[in-house]
């Protein structure tokens, strides 16, 4: 049988978990001491700050200054709260009553009309200085006049609208200097066309006005037109404030969020009790720290550690059948808890071993291929050995059971080897050495017998 010495070591998860569960007892042990140890020394010292009355003062002195700070925050919250609900119920109210934002961009109804207005204004070329024309201010005037809140409220009731809303729908300009501009634009033709003549009816009611105030003038509708118009502005528009409801609702459960996840200043507790809370922090920390550190100490040793842990690890490293696996007497005797985890891992915790002998003789039985004589030899305590062996004996028939020791250090061991067919090693966890297993190996296979298994004691 070859061995792999080629082995690459890989790390088994499952058996390194197991191996740190197995120092439950000095992880317990030190997670309790280190606890004891940084909560009691939190807690008395936390206890002589906090009795000194200097320190309870300002300790006071701060919970006041946060509460203070804490109302402070709350109402300025609840006004900002207060303050997004009105403008989401002003938006939701405008997009819903407002007519520009009910107008579809590719249906929109204008009308539009164009007023001449024209002054008694001449230029005289012969005279050098000439009379000022007042033609721009009669504009400025009307253009004022029709759209002053009186008039846009006056309006605005005739058209069973809200002046705002009607404003949005109206635009009047000054062009050329001469040219006063009406432009409406409605739902439909007959809104728009009668919003339209109100406009123009206004600009009439206001002349005799304006003529008092500035100059006798005249006023003549030049142009008027009336159709449906596509206008992609004003989709623009319309989806710029139905976002800012999107962005009001946003804000609102944020600033809900915010005012959720504010705590108030807890009030200051007594001596007694603060210092039993940073003890008590402070001991949950200690413990664990204790058993962080006995994890990771027993995370190390194993990595480094060249013992045989477990009769799997020596059968994939080296090629061996295990012949059969057998209980220690401590591992008998081990309490409830560790037995529980010998059993999870799956050791022969609770094997009997009278019926685990007739398997290991089975298994002997079948690899030895007639061989007269087996010698029983290995790295574990020689008692184990001698038990092996003796059990042996008295299963196999006509097979010759040769007790050894460690071939390494036994030199009567060796002498026996060459009279032997083949070789039973007996190997112990955490005794056996991987290193020595291998060196074990290399002596047999070098005088040309054969490793016919192992049987490890865990």
């Amino acid at each position: 049988m070859d061995y792999n010495n080629e082995y690459e070591q890989e790390i088994d998860l499952k058996e390194l978990m197991f191996s740190v569960l197995h120092k439950w007892r000095p992880m317990v042990i030190l997670a309790v001491v280190l606890m004891v140890a940084l909560g009691g020394y939190k807690a008395v010292t936390t206890f002589r700050a906090l009795s000194d009355p200097d320190a309870l003062e300002e300790v006071q002195e701060k919970y006041e200054e946060d509460l203070r700070n804490y109302n402070k925050k709350v109402e300025a919250n609840d006004r900002e709260l207060e303050n997004i609900k009105e403008d989401i119920a002003n938006q939701e109210e405008y997009l819903e009553k407002s007519v520009l934002m009910s107008l579809s961009p590719y249906d929109v109804w204008e009308a539009r009309a164009e007023l001449f207005i024209k002054t008694d204004y001449e230029i005289i070329p012969s005279m050098t200085y000439q009379n000022p024309d007042f033609t721009g201010a009669v504009l400025q005037l009307y253009q004022s006049a029709l759209t002053n809140a009186e008039f846009m409220d006056k309006v605005a009731k005739e058209s069973n609208l809200e002046s705002r809303f009607l404003k949005e729908l109206v635009t009047i300009s000054v062009r050329n200097n001469n040219l006063l501009s009406i432009q409406v634009r409605h739902e439909d033709k007959k809104s728009a066309e009668e919003v339209l003549d109100r406009f123009v009816d206004g600009v009439k009611g206001f002349k005799n006005q304006v003529q008092r105030s500035i100059v006798n003038h005249t006023v003549t509708e030049v142009d008027r037109s009336l159709g449906s118009l596509v206008d992609l502005s004003m989709a623009d528009r319309q989806k710029s404030e139905s976002d800012r409801l999107i962005s009001l609702n946003d804000r609102l459960e944020e600033k809900n969020r915010e005012i959720e996840d504010m705590e108030e200043p807890e009030k200051p507790a007594s001596s007694y009790m603060s210092a039993f809370k940073s003890g008590a922090k402070y001991g949950i920390v200690g413990c664990v720290l204790g058993a962080f550190a006995i994890a990771f100490f027993a995370c190390v040793m194993f990595v480094l550690s060249d013992k045989v842990y477990s009769a799997k690890e020596l059968k994939n490293r080296f090629r061996l059948k295990v012949l059969g696996t057998l209980p220690l007497a401590k591992t008998k005797k081990a309490g409830k808890i560790d037995r529980w985890l010998n059993e999870m891992e799956g050791r022969a915790c609770g094997k009997d071993e009278e019926e685990e002998y007739g398997l290991i003789s089975a298994n002997l039985n079948n690899y030895t291929d007639g061989a007269k004589s087996i010698m029983v030899a290995g790295s574990a305590d020689k008692d184990l050995i001698d038990q092996v062996a003796e059990k042996l004996r008295g299963k196999l028939e006509n097979v010759e059971v040769l007790s050894g020791g460690n071939l390494l250090l036994n030199a009567e061991s060796l002498k026996k080897l060459p009279e032997c067919d083949g070789v039973v090693l007996v190997e112990q966890c955490g005794l056996s050495k991987y290193s020595s297993v291998e060196l074990e190996m290399e002596k047999i296979q070098d005088l040309g017998k054969k490793v016919v298994g192992c049987v490890v004691f865990e």
